[in-house]
């Protein structure tokens, strides 16, 4: 887990100075926290090095959490998200069209902030159930960037326990595996399509998450990159 730290982190005081907030590529340092629920085995995080460049490794061994950065309230109505990942493999089976099948290498997520009393009553209770069984707050509202195996770039994919979690998928098939890919994203616009007739909020958090509590297995990806503008 990452260290306590008593005051602002580095990529914080960065990005009131720059406009840009850019967590550092390795999950010891300060800026970045990690989520886990009680009753999963938790996806281990650790430093790597991949062609030179310092990365995020995350492993899953019939595992799921994921590693999250707060974001400072300078950049907190950002709109424009960058990363790289490299993914060795796809998971066997995976579908995330398909509740039990909804696993995938690679996931960057945004959370945003909102007034949770406009939520219905249903959307609530989820909420409060998550964080009494498995001890984590989820957000009033969350955008996964996913590599899927099957369904096509830019589908839209709710997730199965609450439709405050939307899937977008970035990357379809196995193309590209085993190298460094670039993606950005306007996350307002996005956030538009998957939440239609909504006005996006501030930005609380962006995070990592390969998983395959799912399904079982192993999955591995490697993040890099990440900056918010």
């Amino acid at each position: 887990m990452p260290r306590p730290d008593s005051g602002p982190s580095t990529a914080s005081r960065s990005a009131v100075e720059t406009g840009v907030f850019a967590p550092p590529n390795d999950p010891a340092n300060p800026a970045w926290r990690g989520v886990k629920l009680r009753f999963k085995t938790p996806t281990e995080y650790s430093l790597r090095e991949i062609d030179g460049r310092p990365c995020i490794r995350a492993v899953a061994k019939a595992a799921w959490s994921f590693w999250v950065a707060d974001v400072p309230a300078a950049l907190a109505k950002a709109t424009t998200l960058s990363w790289r990942w490299n993914v060795p493999a796809l998971i066997a089976d995976a579908d995330n069209l398909v509740p039990g099948k909804d696993d995938a290498p690679a996931r960057v997520v945004v959370a945003f902030k909102g007034d949770r009393s406009k939520l219905d009553a249903a959307d609530r209770s989820i909420m409060s159930l998550a964080k009494a069984l498995g001890g984590v707050e989820l957000p009033f509202a969350a955008i996964q960037y996913i590599w899927e195996g099957k369904a096509a770039p830019e589908t839209i994919i709710p997730n199965g326990n609450t439709v405050r979690i939307k899937k977008i998928v970035v990357k379809s098939g196995s193309t590209g595996l085993a190298s460094w890919l670039s993606f950005t994203r306007d996350v307002r616009a996005d956030f538009r399509r998957a939440f239609p007739g909504e006005e996006p909020g501030e930005i609380e958090s962006v995070g990592l998450m390969t998983d395959t509590d799912s399904l079982g297995g192993t999955a591995e990806a490697c993040y890099s990159d990440i900056e918010l503008r």
